[in-house]
């Protein structure tokens, strides 16, 4: 599998971005149910998962680049 979401392909985001809003809407649910979740920030990575997925999608249906890794370093 991909390491990153810009290196999956079209069907691997695709699976990938219903696994993620399926597990998200499990633990909503639990959350309603029961007022606790083992790990909570859980939530908070899946939207941000969901939204790189999207974000890729929207890229590549847009035809729009993506500039390389230039200016993610954090220079100390």
């Amino acid at each position: 599998m991909a390491t990153s979401v810009h290196d999956m392909t079209n069907e691997e985001l695709t699976k990938q971005l219903d696994n993620a809003r399926k597990e998200l809407r499990e633990l909503r649910f639990t959350y309603a149910v029961a007022r606790s979740l083992q790990d909570p920030a859980r939530i908070g990575k899946l939207k941000r998962q969901i939204a790189r997925v999207l974000t890729v999608q929207t890229e590549r249906s847009k035809g729009i680049e993506r500039k390389g890794a230039a200016g993610k370093s954090k220079a100390g």
